[in-house]
Order: structure tokens, then sequence, then C-alpha cells
């Protein structure tokens, strides 16, 4: 795996030592990206604590992929991706499962950078493209993806977060290095 970095920053593969920094990052973004969407209950309700111990069972099994990046010793984004857990696609589109940075790095290119280091390692893997699902209301995270290349599918999907449903939609891109 090639170890992206800037003055800032590095990405390189997570390691069961990144868990609580992993989850620390999930839990802020979830709680300010996520405010005027999910329920404040349940967003209150995150916790680092349980969430690291997800993350650790989850890099343990190697299964998805993860790429973190840090700065200054400290977790700052992740990404995780992996084959497409969808049925109705082709074998060679992969899917990002997930991919946050912490909100006081946004906009400063990690997301970007991530999103990179992941099409890197998607395509020598053989994948030709790659979806993901964001949720409808999430706009700001929408523009992210189209100003990267990739466009909502048709595909939809309601899923229930703290006692509301909500519509997720599917974006596709080609896998580009």
């Amino acid at each position: 795996m090639k170890i992206s970095s800037s003055l800032e920053h590095a990405i390189r593969p997570a390691t069961t030592g990144d868990a609580k920094g992993i989850a620390t990052v999930h839990v802020d973004t979830w709680r300010e990206a996520y405010k005027d969407i999910v329920p404040r209950e349940y967003l209150a309700a995150l916790d680092v604590v349980t969430g690291a111990e997800r993350w650790l069972k989850t890099l343990t099994s190697g299964t998805p992929h993860v790429l973190v990046a840090v700065e200054n010793g400290t977790v700052v984004g992740w990404i995780a991706f992996g084959p497409s857990r969808d049925n109705n696609l082709e074998s060679r589109c992969a899917e990002i499962e997930a991919i946050y940075v912490a909100p006081p790095f946004w906009k400063r290119g990690i997301g970007t950078a991530l999103m990179s280091a992941a099409s890197e390692n998607l395509y020598a893997k053989g994948y030709s493209a790659v979806t993901l699902w964001v949720l409808k209301d999430n706009e700001s995270a929408q523009s992210f993806y189209v100003q990267r290349g990739f466009q909502i599918d048709g595909s939809a999907k309601v899923i229930e977060i703290g006692g509301a449903w909500l519509t997720e939609v599917r974006l596709k891109g080609s896998v580009v290095v």
C-alpha cells in the first residue's frame, strides 16, 4: 500500500491502535454533519468507547479495508472500502462504505486525499467502478462526491436511524488514479 503524505497529514492503512481515533472522528463528524438530519437524541447517545470497541473488531477482521489520515499523531479522517455489498452490481464494482473527516479539518483536502488513496488501492485490485451510499438530505456530502466525478445512479433505500426513517441514495463513479 502506497502511503500518501503532505506537509500537514499522512494517509496510511489503519491499525488496531487507531480504533479510538476512528471512533472519535466518527462520533464528532456525525454530530456535526447530521445535526439537522438525524434525531438529536440519537446523536447525543453516540459513544466513542462503544464505537472504539466495534472498530477494534472491524480492524481485526480486516474487512472493510480502512485508511486513516493522521496529523501530528492524531487520526483526523478515515475511509472504509472494499467489494460492493450490493448484489445488483458487477464484480468489478467496489464500494466506499464510509468516509469521515473531523469537522475542524473540513475543506483542507483530507477527504479528497482519502478518496484518492482508496482509488489507488481499488485500481490495484482490479476494480473499475465504485459506489457509495449517502443520506439524501446530506447535500454537502453529495456535492463533495459529485465534484469528484460521482453521479446519483437512481438507486435509493430507506433506513432507520434513531427512530427516523431516512432515504439514502447511491452514487457511482469510476476508479481513477
